[in-house]
């Protein structure tokens, strides 16, 4: 595989080759998922231009899913890499991107932290997801700065069919989560209410037992989760909603320096989302679309085990809001022609215990998107304008052509540009033993190039893209001595990073068997030093599939990974790994129904991240009772 020209003809004749062999599946309908992220404009899945990926709540309760991580590892292209098990920081790498690279969504608001870039995703409650819709490649001509590597939307559930649903689970480590929601409507109005509670008793997250780290390492996280939907006329529709996501997670340092020599920090964390949505359907052809938002994220470090002196330097805290107004008018010409434009504008403040030079910035962005249908040829052009208070006005642009070869496959070439700005740590973190920022940092930029086919027919659907990212500039936080990975870290533009790959999906559902598997291969190389960069697998595998015997449904899932590099001269490589789960439910009737998962089944030794465990064989049991 030289050249990209090379991979798209891999991935053309594997596409095809496929295609050929269910070319004679039974022309079943199924029900198509709605995705809103791709382009800002409801579309059924089948005619998204832009690869895409979803989870449906549906979904969550058939895979019996409790962590974000373990979601979003499922999708298409995406390595989810955590610091010790659930509630621990964790990483989505996207395509061989940056976690930075992948902007997150709440319900169309941005939850990324002005200050480090990422997002507290293992702090999400998965019981409060409709559906997760992520968007793979440069989506900046839509969303701005932070889309080089993709899109996630989590779309939180808005109603449900019962006025009271009850889950409650118990699991090894002595995990439990017990989730309680209410609804209601009336002629105009629905709503509904969600309380849960989750905690994990733990197990030793660090490989290094010295200073008091051989401990269990505890988690504890609290959701609250509300919705009031009203239709106002036929035509117009608000919807207020609030999500909490609060969590304390226990922890293991190895650079203790405590008088009493044990260590036992934690971090706090809390993730929470004010929106406000309204939709008018002025005409039958113009929809008006307004937002007013507020995102906190909040992260608090402290430690059991230091002394109330020691405490002043240890205890550290990053919080921040933004504030966000959003309109957006969708347009349909007739049926060759559809505009999308819209103005947003976003406000980042920060307050922390670092020093930091600055604590605010604002964002004023003006984006347009024209989707155009002449016969079998579709065409979606992209542009959007940002101007930010740091950086000055930045431009992103993007090019998708699609063409129907058949009624049930397309072949799609996309073409666009990305950018992600610095984040204020990045920029002004205060020297300290373990970190410097360095305020001459620059935006990076991305060029990002791909081609897809896509097949659907019946139960069938597949999917096959090959692409090409090149970022100038890539930020990268690395050790100011290679030799010290403990010591002070700090960013630096590197010269150039190179991504390519390609990417195959596959998904069948009919009748009592459903399936689905995807194969991702990527190459993330400094071009400078022809190094891979590190949390990258260079290949990742996924499958799941599940068969229903009556009341009785039962499961497998194959999770594998290929090495990755570390940062670590002393240990610059981790070893790749298979991981198999099983699964089991048993509906006693439509309101009652019993599931569990034995994870790890083979009991893998295996790590995520360099210096941490993960959990050994575990267990699960749940129980879900509507009324």
């Amino acid at each position: 595989m030289k050249n990209l020209s090379t991979l798209s003809a891999a991935v053309i004749a594997s596409t095809a080759a496929m295609s050929a062999t269910f070319a004679n599946a039974a022309d079943t309908t199924v029900d198509e998922t709605m995705i809103v992220t791709a382009s800002r404009i409801e579309t059924p899945q089948s005619q998204v231009m832009a690869p895409v990926s979803v989870v449906t709540a549906a979904d969550i309760d058939r895979l019996q899913i409790s962590q974000m991580g373990d979601l979003l590892s499922r999708m298409t292209s995406v390595e989810s890499v955590s610091s010790g098990g659930p509630g621990t920081n964790t990483g989505i790498f996207v395509r061989g991107g940056n976690t930075n690279h992948t902007l997150v969504l709440v319900d169309g608001v941005r939850i990324n932290s002005a200050t480090n870039g990422n997002t507290a995703i293992e702090m999400i409650d998965v019981s409060n997801i409709e559906r997760v819709e992520l968007v793979r490649g440069a989506s900046s001509s839509l969303y701005g700065s932070d889309a080089i590597s993709g899109v996630i939307n989590i779309i939180t559930k808005k109603q449900q069919q019962s006025p009271l649903k009850i889950q409650a689970e118990y699991g090894s480590q002595e995990w439990s989560r017990i989730q309680a929601r209410l609804a209601g409507s009336s002629e105009a109005t629905r709503w509904n209410l969600s309380l849960g509670h989750e905690t994990l008793d733990g197990f030793d997250r660090r490989e290094d037992n010295a200073f008091g780290n051989d401990d269990n390492d505890h988690y504890r996280n609290t959701h609250v989760a509300a919705n009031v939907t009203h239709n106002w006329t036929d035509t117009l529709t608000s919807s207020l909603s609030y999500q909490l996501d609060k969590g304390e997670s226990e922890g293991d340092d190895v650079r203790c320096s405590n008088s009493s020599g044990v260590c036992l920090p934690y971090q706090n964390s809390r993730v929470e989302v004010l929106n406000l949505l309204t939709d008018w359907q002025v005409t039958d052809q113009f929809l008006l679309k307004g937002q007013v938002a507020r995102s906190v994220d909040l992260s608090e470090s402290s430690d059991d085990g230091a002394t109330p002196q020691e405490l002043v330097s240890l205890e550290s805290s990053f919080k921040t809001t933004r504030d966000t107004y959003l309109v957006q008018g969708n347009y349909a010409f007739n049926d060759t022609l559809t505009l999308v434009v819209g103005t947003e504008y976003y406000n980042d403040r920060v307050k922390s215990t670092g020093d930091l030079s600055q604590d605010s910035r604002d964002n004023t962005a003006f984006f347009g998107e024209a989707q155009v249908t002449l016969g079998n040829h579709q065409f979606l052009l992209g542009l959007r304008n940002d101007d930010n208070e740091a950086f000055g006005s930045h431009n992103t642009e993007s090019i998708s052509w699609g063409y129907q070869l058949t009624e049930s496959s397309r072949v799609i070439a996309s073409w666009g540009t990305a950018f992600h700005a610095p984040t204020f740590n990045d920029l002004y973190w205060p020297a300290g033993p373990y970190g410097i920022g360095n305020p001459d940092l620059t935006p990076e930029e991305s060029e990002n190039m791909e081609l897809a086919v896509k097949w659907n027919r019946g139960a069938h659907s597949l999917s096959g893209a090959v692409f090409k990212n090149r970022i100038d500039g890539l930020i990268d936080w690395a050790p100011v001595d290679p030799a010290n990975y403990y010591g002070q870290w700090t960013p630096s533009n590197l010269d150039d990073v190179r991504i390519k790959g390609f990417e195959l999906s596959y998904g069948y559902q009919l009748g009592a068997l459903s399936a689905n598997a995807n194969y991702t291969w990527i190459d993330a190389d400094d071009l400078a030093t022809d190094d891979r960069l590190a949390n990258r697998a260079r290949r990742i595998f996924n499958v799941d599939v599940d068969y229903r015997v009556g009341a009785l449904t039962l499961g497998t899932r194959i999770k594998a990974r290929s090495d990755r590099m570390t940062n670590s001269s002393a240990e610059p490589q981790l070893p790749g790994y298979g991981l198999v789960d099983v699964r089991a439910s048993y509906a006693f009737s439509d309101d009652l129904i019993l599931d569990a998962t034995l994870t790890n089944a083979l009991d893998k030794e295996y790590q995520e991240r360099l210096g941490f465990n993960e959990e050994g064989r575990g267990f699960k049991v749940g129980v879900t009772y509507n009324m």
